[in-house]
């Protein structure tokens, strides 16, 4: 018997081809419905119910137009019917919203033959906005051709000619503008919006079609033009990708009425929203109705104990951490401590820390993790797999990958290669176990070839146009163009590898696992992320299987359309956010709702904290009966608006905000959804009063130097001893071994909104030790804590072997991050000791005070990054130094401006921005007061605000600011106390009284 080494060597061509005659006789009579005699393979398209209810709306309503009745009361009168809560507007849009995976190609294929077989239009424009949708619609028009042939053989039209504009290929618009028959032109809106594409370019000769001179006798100027007098039904697939001032300009003029099917529409200020609706079938009602696959997240990557910053929501930066063996999703503020640091300030991506180091939001995968998702989601592809084959179903596997297309092509591509590595060793494991007789094994025998080349997988990417390689063309053809190859068992293709060129568009109903091996396009909705695998399954015959075709079998159904999904637990709320976005884009709160769905939506419109939400649920819409109970269900309370909704709103009082908030759960209103942005409040210069400038200025020169400071040097006993409390504090680390996770979570979609609605699993933990290069190690924390690599190597030297054979190989990240700390945190006590401040009386720093029309004035964000005008009067207010506003970086900073006045304080305001340099980078104080003391002399008092409860809070980097600070002013109070000058620097920590600073200053 040969080793299923050897026999994979083999090609076994007779899985492949339906006409081998060496095909097993058992093989045939198992799977002869997978292989029809020798027929070209069909979709098998069957009449459904909610497809036909969307073109019997649009039908209607178009009978309603040709009877010349306006078009908004047709659609004012349509969404009543329907109970659509949705803006109606005055453009030509008419809108479909139907769920990704549910067929709206089909259906806009089907509403273009009752159009033109009910009112006689037979000119369309599709406009799709990438090349795989392109691709996707191309080839449906294609696949549809002889089913829609069959249905209307008794009409005129019964075949649609299909053109493609594509490459400046100009002979598909002139044949499309030529024909007389029912026609579509398929086109990207890139190929009309700019003055020097060729469709706008003058025509090169006249084209006499008698359809372009109807309505206008003046020869047309462009090929745009004579599309645009065609008057063509625009069909646009996808709509919230056609949006900015280029598409609107050149789409004027196609004055018919434009159909636009999407799940997802326009939600910018400048754009046209969701309007003007025929039919909505939203996400949670796909699901409720089992017209798409149930979804299943796997958060699979390498774990270890430290923070990882994975997003920044609502000014909340959101950490991972490891606790008790589990990744723990946290939200933290400004304050809070991030790896041993705090928190002093949150970006949009980024947080910065106490010692001014920035932490951004991590997308990015390592080697270890990128291993570990791909061997995760080949493990789930093969455990599917086999049963899937025994019912005639092909499984195919999606991957998307990060912006670097050499990862899959290219001399060395990592993640192809790690692929087929990771496929081997998997494939080697299963082969052994499989009966060698069994057709699953011997379709199994192609993965590879007679050169033992893996042939499963192939890629698809957007600079992959113009690729030479014939190889990488034959696997994008099928990608794109060959549905059924791609389908078939003949095909050895079952993983896909895209960036995000597939993301919109592409999809194939047998994708049942997709792996995000990219953390990027967080800012994309994740259903359309995972919109590529929800169509319904098909078999080999090219047979949907429907909750009907499986005999209404409920667990079977899942069984067969369960969409797997692999992401990195960098991946922040991952099922949560898909549960949230099927909530958002559903419209039930429009007629019932749970009070789970009104509180999210609430949420969602409003921005509002919870609990402003549920007062507003509990308080105002439940007790002041503006919503009524209609039943219970399954234990759920659903409700509906009251009659008197908008009567018993108008007397409740609330703030605008929440009326507002309120109105837009029900509002029919554009205005709700478009919102004029409100004008920025323009920031002032900040002047200073005219008496109290000199003494502001005297103070702000006295402090103000171009200082710099030095380190004294140490002796070879004090630096024997740094080592020695080095290496004592490093080999009390305990550094925790890396973990390899995976957490399985389920959404069930019949309580989804509901608590309980995820169902999460921890179903594999194993340890990981590294492989530790020690040269690189030393370099990178001589690096990162500024210091000679031959101290590095004297601290390395000092450690024992123990701990660096058994400790650092547990996790060498976080070794060299809690080394560099140590390191770190002992050369700051150090320098403490050993530093101090020179050139005090050397060259100023340049002016910060400025003129203007003989007063002076600080630039705008000088003190603070807020303004508040002075409106009213402050105990302090006549000796504030600033003319009619407050600068402010906190809170805390306002309540000190609110101190009780003293009569020796002369001046007192902000300070502009004094940079201090120390070892851990610049520093500057907030606020000076200029005192007069009992003995005449000048006190100038700078102070440092600190809003915690006590100094021991105060971060260690920002403490040690302070520390050298000190060290700093204790120089300038050196250098004038000869002049009858007292410079004092105080901490003022919290609630500390002024008059405390002030008689110790």
């Amino acid at each position: 018997m040969e080793t299923p080494a050897v026999k994979r060597g083999r090609s076994f061509c007779f899985v492949l081809s339906v006409f081998d005659h060496r095909r097993s006789k058992h093989w045939e009579l198992a799977h002869a419905s997978f292989y029809p005699n020798m027929v070209a393979k069909q979709f098998q398209y069957e009449i459904q119910s909610y497809q036909e209810d969307c073109i019997n709306n649009i039908t209607s309503l178009f009978e309603n137009i040709h009877q010349h009745n306006k078009f908004g009361d047709i659609f004012f009168e349509h969404h009543k019917t329907n109970k659509y809560n949705f803006p109606v507007t005055d453009n030509h849009n008419i809108d479909v919203m139907m769920e990704t995976g549910t067929g709206k190609t089909f259906t806009f294929i089907k509403t273009i033959f009752e159009l033109s077989k009910n009112f006689g239009y037979k000119k369309f424009i599709v406009l799709i906005p990438t090349v795989p949708i392109r691709e996707g619609t191309k080839t449906n028009l294609e696949d549809t051709k002889d089913y829609f042939k069959s249905f209307y053989a008794n009409e005129k039209e019964k075949e649609i000619e299909t053109f493609v504009y594509e490459g400046g290929n100009l002979s598909a618009v002139k044949q499309f503008i030529g024909t007389s028959h029912l026609s579509v032109l398929v086109m990207t809106p890139s190929s009309f919006n700019s003055r020097d594409n060729i469709l706008n370019r003058p025509l090169e000769r006249e084209i006499n079609t008698p359809e372009l001179f109807v309505k206008n006798q003046e020869p047309p100027k462009s090929y745009l033009e004579c599309l645009k007098r065609l008057h063509p039904i625009v069909i646009m697939d996808e709509p919230h990708r056609f949006e900015g001032d280029a598409f609107k300009t050149y789409f004027k003029g196609f004055d018919n009425y434009y159909l636009r099917f999407g799940a997802t529409f326009p939600k910018k200020k400048d754009s046209l929203p969701l309007s003007n609706v025929a039919y909505v079938l939203d996400s949670i009602s796909s699901f409720r109705q089992n017209l798409v696959k149930k979804i299943v997240v796997y958060t699979q990557d390498v774990i270890e104990n430290k923070d990882t910053l994975i997003a920044i929501d609502n000014k909340k930066a959101i950490v991972s951490t490891l606790i008790n063996g589990i990744i723990a999703k946290r939200e933290l503020g400004i304050g809070a401590v991030f790896n041993g640091k705090t928190i002093r300030k949150i970006n949009k991506d980024t947080i910065v820390l106490g010692d001014d180091t920035i932490e951004k939001v991590d997308y990015s995968l390592s080697d270890e993790s990128l291993r570990t998702m791909i061997a995760a989601t080949i493990k789930i592809h093969f455990e599917k797999e086999k049963t899937l084959f025994e019912q005639g179903i092909k499984a195919l596997t999606l991957f998307f990958m990060e912006s670097d297309i050499s990862l899959f092509r290219g001399v060395n591509p990592k993640i192809k290669n790690i692929f087929e590595e990771e496929y081997t060793k998997q494939y080697n494991d299963l082969i052994v176990t499989l009966d060698q007789t069994s057709d699953y094994y011997q379709y199994l025998q192609n993965d590879f070839d007679s050169d033992n080349s893996l042939q499963v997988h192939k890629g698809y990417f957007s600079g992959d146009k113009g690729n030479g390689d014939e190889k990488v063309k034959v696997g994008i053809d099928e990608i794109l163009r060959d549905k059924k190859k791609l389908l078939s068992f003949e095909s050895s293709s079952r993983f896909i590898f895209s960036i995000w060129a597939l993301q919109e568009g592409w999809d194939n109903p047998n994708v049942f696992t997709i792996c995000k091996l990219s953390n990027q396009g967080s800012e994309i909705s994740k259903m359309q992320q995972i919109g590529r695998g929800l169509r319904i399954s098909v078999n080999q015959n090219l047979q949907r299987n429907t909750l009907k075709n499986l005999n209404d079998n409920q667990e079977e159904f899942w069984k067969i359309n369960n969409l797997d999904v692999v992401v990195s637990s960098k991946e922040q709320g991952f099922v949560e956010a898909i549960q949230n976005e099927i909530l958002s884009n559903s419209f039930l709160i429009s007629e019932t709702f749970t009070e789970q769905e009104l509180i999210k939506i609430l949420k969602e419109k409003s921005g509002f904290d919870d609990d402003t939400i549920i007062t507003l649920v509990d308080d105002v819409l439940k007790d002041k009966k503006m919503i009524v109970r209609k039943a219970i269900v399954d234990g759920q309370k659903i409700y509906e608006k009251s009659p008197d909704f908008s009567s018993i709103l108008k007397e409740q009082n609330l703030p605008e905000e929440q009326v507002k908030a309120i109105e837009s759960l029900f509002a029919t209103d554009t205005n709700i959804y478009i919102q004029k942005a409100e004008k920025k409040k323009e920031k002032k210069k900040i002047y200073i009063k005219a008496s109290h400038l000199k003494e502001f200025q005297n103070l702000w020169n006295a402090i103000n130097k171009n200082a710099f400071y030095i380190l004294e040097s140490l002796s070879e006993q004090q630096e024997n001893l740094l080592v020695q409390n080095i290496k004592t504090q490093i080999e009390a680390v305990n550094i925790e071994e890396i973990l390899l996770q995976t957490i399985r979570a389920e959404l069930n979609v019949n309580k989804i909104g509901e608590q309980g609605s995820i169902t999460e699993k921890l179903t594999n933990t194993v340890s990981y030790k590294s492989k530790i290069d020690y040269l690189e190690l030393v370099r990178t924390l001589s690096n990162n804590t500024k210091t000679p690599i031959s101290f590095v190597v004297k601290v390395f030297n000092a450690l024992s072997n123990d701990f660096k054979n058994k400790m650092l190989c547990n996790n060498p990240e976080q070794a060299q991050r809690e080394i560099t700390e140590i390191i770190r945190k002992n050369l700051i006590a150090m320098l403490k000791a050993n530093i101090k401040y020179d050139g005090i009386n050397g060259t100023a720093l340049p002016n910060v005070f400025k003129t203007e029309k003989g007063k002076t004035y600080l630039d705008t964000g000088s003190v603070g990054k807020f303004q508040k005008d002075i409106s009213s009067n402050f105990s302090l207010k006549t000796k504030w130094v600033f003319e009619e506003l407050i600068e402010y970086d906190s809170d805390f900073e306002l309540e000190i401006i609110e101190d009780p006045d003293m009569d020796s304080i002369e001046i007192f305001g902000k300070l502009p921005r004094l940079k201090i340099k120390t070892p851990l980078g610049d520093y500057n104080p907030d606020f000076c007061y200029a005192i007069r003391s009992t003995d005449g002399n000048k006190i100038f008092l700078v102070v440092e605000a600190k809003g915690y409860k006590s100094s021991t809070a105060i971060p260690e980097d920002e403490k040690g600011k302070i520390d050298f600070a000190k060290k700093y002013f204790e120089a300038l109070g050196e250098y004038y106390k000869n002049e009858n000058i007292k410079i004092s620097f105080k901490e003022r920590i919290n609630k500390t009284q002024l008059a405390a600073l002030i008689n110790n200053a």
